[in-house]
């Protein structure tokens, strides 16, 4: 699941707290907000402003301080037909890969326990189904708790309609298991199978279901009663169940109920006030109310950075996230799932932490309340960038489209990146570089590195660049020749992008498949179109017929249309299978798994591909005997350089030959 993090400080000298007691109201630390009375006027007022702004129907806003709860409110509908109001208490949250924390817990749990070693493999512990990796170094759970695994990230039946596709973990595992693209420890690429096998791994170690080992050691030792992992949910608990919502058209479309698949990467549902348990016990070392979860050194090491894609930049820990601003660090966990977004901001050093949950596909407002907290109660001083000398001059060597290293690249979930899901970076007249993500939801949905809408970066140090706000990181790799091959996102959990060469770029393929399908087009309409009406039209009038083309040239004209038409259907068929937003939006239409429509549209275009063959050997037939004048000549080889384009086109994306 995706995510940007715009993180933040609160710091203030003491000094000035004294001398400026009317400015707005901070600890004497300087970090932290001291009056909830003061904090619900600047939140009524500014969440009522995102909320009309980004089209939010409903968000729930609670912070904890000093062990105990600070605040806690909640704005508009959990449900808007009903007009069912956000309540902290009673609304009922589907976090998404927040759940991502409380299964990283579960497994520091089993190494406290002298159940496991973070540093040994994992391997050994699977003995339901074999785990095929690619590499000889061990897979650690170290690995799985910093997603440093070295698998890519699928979509493919991550989701399901009714509970009879609710498989055991073990099961979903072994079927749509990803395929390892690198040595584990070299990259973080962030995705689902990591927190999947740490649940599955939980629960065969524990031997108690995963739902259930949960429950038991986490959620009720909290008094966290509004929680459950299990998707099996009560009538009473479904009622409570906020809504989620996509706007679409002008105006709110509901998200259906659907059931999540793998509940260790996503399957957390929650409440605000529960989520004040958990964080409150984060911040007390592991204890709440006199119920411990965790000693204070696994919380620490929770707290510590484990792995950075880069020594300058923000990491991850066991289960959460870094995030550097204006000198500070923050540690935070986002949830974005369809028509709901979370986050949780933890402040360790202040014994401070929020959460924020609403029922909308728009990132924006949960990547921009934190800063929007620290600006209201710590105005910040100009962190303008400081440029590197001969920025500009440099700045073209990075422009390029880039595609993170996680991504689906054996199945054909590939063909996502097709359209979206990437980075375009260009460099401005003035030598900045400009970033702007084709995440699935457009500028509303900033999945890719923290990048949403467009921003703008200034190089500082060679190949380290910073935002012109300040509030973000990035930097680049050379491979030994001194050409990019890489970039790395401070912020954000899509950290690692690898650069695309020119035929691999959006714009290449975008280009390609359009010229292909205007000479397909120009194909079907002279061969079917056309020359019979112009025919019609000569018998009419009683004129001789314009061609005497000898039958090979018939054939090889009728061929050629043939297959250019059934590759067109391919094309059109198969990725309005693949991504048809039917029963929730914004999914496309493998979440759910592998139907029967799609494996009878990938696997339809066989035929036109062993039809495509003879192409060639017409084009040379029709070139040697003279067939057609010069421009039909030189028309139909471009019509079958098309086609066969197209072939390379869907291999490319994995559209031939059933890859799962």
């Amino acid at each position: 699941m995706k995510i940007t993090f715009q993180k933040t400080i609160f710091a203030i000298f003491l000094a000035v707290a004294v001398l400026f007691p009317s400015v707005n109201p901070v600890t004497a630390q300087g970090y932290a907000p001291t009056d909830p009375i003061e904090m619900e006027t600047f939140l009524d007022a500014y969440l009522a402003e995102q909320m009309n702004e980004h089209h939010i129907p409903g968000v729930v806003f609670t912070m904890v301080k000093d062990g105990e709860v600070f605040f806690s409110k909640g704005y508009g509908y959990a449900n808007l037909e009903a007009q069912t109001p956000f309540d902290p208490d009673e609304t009922l949250l589907t976090t998404a890969s927040l759940g991502k924390a409380f299964t990283a817990v579960g497994v520091l749990q089993l190494n406290e326990r002298s159940m496991i070693s973070l540093d040994e493999d994992v391997r050994p512990y699977i003995t339901e189904f074999d785990l095929h990796t690619n590499f000889d170094e061990a897979l650690a759970f170290a690995n799985l708790l910093t997603h440093t695994d070295g698998f890519e990230a699928r979509m493919i039946g991550v989701a399901a309609q009714t509970q009879d596709n609710l498989l055991p973990l073990g099961d979903l595992i072994e079927a749509y298991a990803p395929s390892q693209n690198y040595a584990p420890g070299q990259y973080m690429t962030y995705g689902d199978f990591a927190a999947n096998l740490s649940g599955y791994l939980t629960q065969e170690i524990s031997g108690v279901q995963f739902e259930q080992y949960m429950a038991e050691n986490i959620l009720l030792p909290l008094g966290m009663d509004n929680s459950t992992f299990d998707q099996h949910l009560s009538d009473e608990m479904h009622n409570r169940l906020a809504i989620g919502y996509e706007y679409q058209n002008g105006h709110q479309e509901p998200v259906p109920f659907f059931y999540i698949r793998y509940a260790p990467a996503g399957g957390l549902r929650t409440t605000a006030e529960n989520m004040n348990h958990f964080m409150l016990a984060l911040l007390n070392g592991g204890t709440y109310k006199g119920a411990k979860i965790m000693d204070e050194q696994t919380v620490q090491m929770m707290f510590s950075q484990q792995f950075a894609p880069d020594p300058k930049m923000a990491g991850i820990t066991y289960g959460l996230f870094e995030h550097f601003e204006n000198g500070q660090r923050v540690l935070l966990r986002d949830g974005d799932g369809v028509g709901t977004r979370s986050r949780m901001v933890l402040f360790p050093e202040q014994d401070m932490g929020f959460f924020i949950s609403y029922n909308s596909g728009d990132s924006n407002l949960r990547l921009d309340i934190v800063s929007a907290i620290i600006e209201h109660y710590v105005p910040v001083e100009d962190n303008a960038p400081v440029p590197l000398d001969g920025y500009q001059e440099r700045a073209s060597q990075f422009a390029g489209t880039y595609r993170p290293l996680q991504a689906d690249t054996t199945t054909f979930g590939k063909s996502m990146y097709f359209f979206s899901q990437l980075v375009e970076v260009t460099a401005t007249d003035e030598g900045y570089l400009s970033v702007v993500s084709t995440g699935m939801g457009g500028d509303q949905s900033s999945v890719m590195g923290g990048f949403e809408g467009t921003s703008l970066w200034v190089e500082v140090e060679p190949l380290y660049f910073e935002r012109v706000d300040g509030q973000g990181q990035l930097s680049f790799v050379q491979d030994e020749a001194g050409h990019i091959v890489q970039m790395i996102s401070g912020q954000g959990y899509h950290s690692s992008f690898g650069k695309l060469p020119w035929h691999e770029s959006q714009s290449f393929h975008i280009v390609l498949i359009e010229l292909c399908a205007l000479l397909i087009i120009s194909m079907l309409f002279s061969t079917f179109v056309a020359a019979p009406i112009g025919a019609l039209i000569r018998k009419l009038r009683k004129q001789p017929s314009l061609t005497s083309d000898p039958r090979a040239a018939v054939v090889a004209r009728l061929w050629a249309a043939i297959v250019a038409g059934m590759l067109g259907l391919f094309v059109f068929r198969a990725i309005g299978v693949l991504y048809a937003i039917d029963a929730v939006a914004g999914m496309p239409n493998f979440v759910w798994g592998i139907s029967d429509e799609i494996v009878s549209a990938l696997n339809s275009i066989y035929l036109p591909v062993l039809l495509a063959l003879p192409l060639p050997i017409f084009v040379g037939l029709a070139w040697g005997n003279r067939w057609w004048k010069l421009s039909s000549r030189v028309h139909y080889m471009l019509v079958t350089l098309a086609v066969l384009a197209v072939i390379w086109w869907a291999q490319y994306w994995n559209l031939i030959g059933f890859r799962m």
